[in-house]
């Protein structure tokens, strides 16, 4: 009896929060990514479920939002039980049968595009005679790096069409193009955008493949985070120094985008990815998918290492091809358990989250007029130098950089928005804003902020000197520090009109 009330006893405190809390903790899905992912962006459906479920959450029915009554741990209740946010593996990178790590085992192939896992494919589903014809992307020979869509049906043009370009290619028009033409079988090489065109032009009720009954299609995906404007983009390759025509290999990695003259050589330009988002194509900015989930096979070089592939068989035929090409000697290929998988549900979250594009209303919080609160901040110059205005705190919920600047003459001032992007509460963070002339710092003034809660912000004015009655200008250095974290933020702007 006393083992049956034991089990029961265990089987209750398997679902216990602290048992959930002690599972989810160091997941870093916490209360500032809520914040910031879900009720900053006007996406919460104010069910209250974050502070039905963390003891450290309470909702606050005026603002209509949760807020914090203790310590965050981090633990990531809140935000795995927001029914808004997107956190299961299946929601994230769709349903697969199974996973590969996999790269050419074929010369042709070798030193192309990661491992070269979608040339070997093409070359292997050529020569077994599996395919007709096959839809890829291809550079055009009148217009370098540009992208155009083609026809290919033998494994030399396979060889031939290996490389990725970053660019959106109309590749749906060559697909219907080849079903004209009356080939049979074509494999569809394409971005997730054209593999759902393709997909809903067969399951959609007015989708016109259904309608061919002889074509069989077999679509190969490729993971794809951002797509570039070619007119946009190539022109500033160009004013970088950029040769296009010296370019053999453009290739995305680690949050960078290289360009090589040599294939095995070090890349001659290499630009973060955040410097290139003004060439991005506005349709990423919708697009949810990043591993290509309606085709048969998906291929991207997240989470499988230098020169190899990550490989997703959605269906029975695309498992059959990478297993058969594996056994054949096209490809090598490793088990699901080689997939880095967390690196890949990473990015995939970071492109479902795109989606929450929109921006929260504004609330207006009405207080009574006897009600006395102690300011939350508070300003004062170094000694000897005189104050000019009051500063009046303006607090509003938006998603920000750690600090915005704005150079208003008229006012004679820089105005700071300064937000709180950590995700945890800072106290007593103090801000020292100078204008730096050589080595020497002058119109010093401190700001003390009691506290600033995760992705708050508060605008501050720094007044500017005249001489002449020109604003004196030049460079400015900001800091922030806290007495419990210490420097947290320093940074030197220049200063122009």
């Amino acid at each position: 009896m006393t083992e049956n009330n034991t089990e029961k006893a265990s089987k209750k405190y398997e679902y216990s929060f602290d048992y959930i809390q002690k599972k989810l903790e160091g997941k870093k899905d916490s209360y500032g990514m809520l914040m910031k992912e879900i009720v900053r962006t006007g996406v919460c459906t104010e069910c209250g479920t974050c502070a039905a479920v963390c003891p450290v959450l309470e909702w606050d029915h005026l603002a209509g939002q949760p807020k914090l009554v203790g310590k965050c741990t981090g633990c990531g209740i809140c935000y795995n039980q927001c029914p808004r946010t997107i956190t299961d593996p299946d929601q994230l990178i769709g349903e697969f049968k199974t996973g590969y790590v996999t790269n050419t085992d074929i010369p042709e192939a070798i030193g192309y595009q990661d491992g070269g896992t979608v040339t070997s494919l093409l070359c292997y589903l050529f020569d077994e005679h599996l395919i007709d014809a096959a839809i890829v992307t291809m550079k055009d020979p009148e217009k370098p790096w540009f992208p155009v869509a083609q026809i290919i049906t033998n494994k030399d043009d396979a060889i031939r069409s290996s490389g990725s370009i970053y660019c959106h290619s109309q590749t749906v028009e060559a697909l219907m193009e080849a079903v004209r033409e009356d080939y049979r079988s074509i494999a569809f090489v394409g971005t997730p955008c054209n593999i759902n065109a393709v997909n809903k032009m067969y399951n959609s009720p007015t989708g016109m493949l259904k309608y061919f009954m002889r074509a069989n299609i077999l679509t190969i995906g490729l993971f794809c985070m951002d797509s570039f404007a070619p007119e946009a983009l190539y022109p500033f390759f160009e004013r970088e120094g950029v040769d296009l025509s010296k370019v053999e290999k453009m290739d995305i990695s680690k949050g960078k985008f290289h360009i090589y003259y040599d294939e095995d050589g070090e890349p001659v330009k290499s630009y973060k990815i955040s410097q290139l988002d003004k060439f991005k194509s506005s349709s990423c900015n919708f697009c949810t998918d990043l591993t290509a989930e309606e085709a048969d096979i998906s291929i991207g070089s997240v989470g499988s290492g230098a020169n190899k592939n990550t490989v997703f068989a959605r269906s029975g035929i695309g498992t059959e091809i990478i297993e058969d090409a594996g056994k054949k000697g096209y490809l090598t290929v490793e088990p699901f358990n080689a997939i880095n998988l967390n690196s890949v549900l990473f990015l995939a979250k970071l492109k479902k989250v795109s989606q929450y594009n929109i921006q929260k209303r504004k609330v207006f919080i009405v207080r009574d007029r006897d009600e006395e609160e102690e300011p939350k901040i508070e300003s004062k110059p170094e000694e000897g130098q005189k104050p000019t205005f009051d500063i009046k705190p303006i607090i509003d919920a938006r998603r920000a950089l750690s600090v915005k600047r704005n150079l208003n003459e008229e006012a004679k001032t820089l105005e700071l928005s300064i937000t709180n992007t950590i995700g945890f509460l800072l106290e007593d963070l103090k801000i020292r804003i100078a204008i730096v002339d050589d080595v020497f710092e002058k119109n010093v003034w401190n700001t003390k902020i009691k506290e600033l809660f995760p992705y708050e912000e508060i605008d501050v004015n720094y007044p500017l000197e005249e001489k002449d009655g020109e604003l004196i200008l030049g460079e400015v250095l900001i800091e922030a520090s806290t007495q419990k974290y210490g420097k947290i933020y320093s940074k030197t702007y220049k200063l122009k009109k």
